[in-house]
């Protein structure tokens, strides 16, 4: 196999699909990017059997072929290479050669007859999709999904259609979050549970596409997404999700408006005084028409700091875990917020004033 290709897109494609690379020490095959050369295009694939990523590159192919490269090396030559316009490859014996500008190094190949098959989507049926759609959904939930594997539906991004909405929720069932995204459609799109990691991984992948919209394809055990450059496949849980609505709080007996600002601030200070559980607490009081976040740790010291805010309803002191709270600021672009509490030992929601598109439900600590 050679080719010629100009070696900022290959740079580029094979940042891409390095991300996903297997450290599989049954399979040392799924730490090597795959290159195939037919035609005038190269393909570039990696997979480690959850999630597979192709991109395709424009080349000058002199020998068609195959060839299995280790992706960290190949990586870290391009990154440590210099800066040419064009990157010529070729094998030979058992080896890569690159040769860039008057660079020439030589890497190990392995065979590549044990790489897996990307699997291709079985049904023809494919839905258009908005990139920054999809971009802008799962990146609005994803830091509420668990990061324990024990339950594989929390550690996942729940996505599915509803009217003229597309939803996109995650919970580890202290915390969740969902956004409500414009989709006018008359598609009936299925829904997915998709893995939180892969979902992370596939909008590092697509924010880097110029392609505006996204051909989706929709199998019972993957979700599969082409562009013009690209080709990325994710394994979807078989699986429930859980019945998220049923927790959400159906009336407020104390609500508090205020700046989004002033809230970031205060919560970014009262943690460094939280104590080994992260707790912080609010402390609310209508009638006196104060609200006030204190925090205390036996080996830091105390604080208490008062809020400018509009208060409404029953007095109430809670406490959270502050973490939880000041995840979901990156979801609201709303100079204000809006804190609705449903009582002690109840959950309290988060939402962007005149914001309907965004929920966000925290539970309280019960120390």
């Amino acid at each position: 196999m050679k080719f010629e290709c100009l070696k900022k897109d290959f740079d580029e494609a094979v940042d891409s699909v390095s991300r996903i690379v297997s450290n599989s020490a049954t399979l040392p095959v799924l730490k090597c990017v795959l290159i195939e050369g037919v035609g005038n295009t190269i393909t570039l694939r990696t997979t480690n059997l959850e999630l597979s990523i192709e991109r395709k590159v424009s080349a000058t192919i002199k020998t068609e072929g195959v060839i299995a490269i280790p992706s960290q090396i190949l990586y870290s030559t391009l990154r440590t290479s210099p800066t040419q316009t064009k990157l010529v490859i070729e094998e030979q014996d058992g080896s890569a050669i690159l040769t860039i500008g008057g660079s020439k190094t030589t890497i190990k190949t392995m065979s590549h007859e044990d790489f897996p098959l990307i699997p291709q989507p079985e049904t023809t049926e494919s839905y258009e999709i908005p990139k920054e759609t999809l971009i802008k959904g799962i990146k609005n939930v994803l830091y509420s999904a668990s990061t324990s594997l024990i339950k594989p539906e929390l550690a996942s991004i729940y996505i599915y259609k509803e009217d003229d909405y597309l939803v996109f929720v995650a919970t580890d069932s202290f915390r969740l979050a969902e956004k409500r995204i414009s989709f006018k459609s008359s598609d009936d799109i299925p829904p997915v549970i998709m893995p939180v990691k892969n979902a992370t991984e596939l909008i590092r992948t697509l924010e880097s596409q110029t392609t505006t919209n996204l051909s989706v394809f929709i199998d019972e055990n993957q979700y599969s997404i082409k562009t013009e450059t690209s080709y990325i496949t994710s394994r979807i849980i078989d699986g429930s999700f859980p019945d998220y609505r049923s927790i959400l709080p159906k009336e407020t007996k104390t609500e508090v408006t205020l700046l989004k600002e002033d809230l970031v601030n205060t919560l970014k200070k009262a943690q460094i005084f939280s104590d080994k559980f992260s707790q912080i607490t609010l402390h609310i009081y209508p009638e006196k028409k104060t609200f006030t976040i204190s925090a205390r740790n036996n080996d830091v010291g105390e604080v208490f700091d008062s809020i400018d805010a509009v208060l409404k309803g029953e007095d109430l002191d809670i406490s959270f875990n502050h973490k939880y709270l000041i995840d979901v600021f990156q979801s609201i672009t709303t100079d204000s917020i809006t804190l609705l509490f449903a009582g002690v030992g109840r959950p309290l929601i988060i939402k962007g004033v005149g914001d309907a598109t965004f929920t966000y439900l925290v539970m309280p600590m019960n120390r």
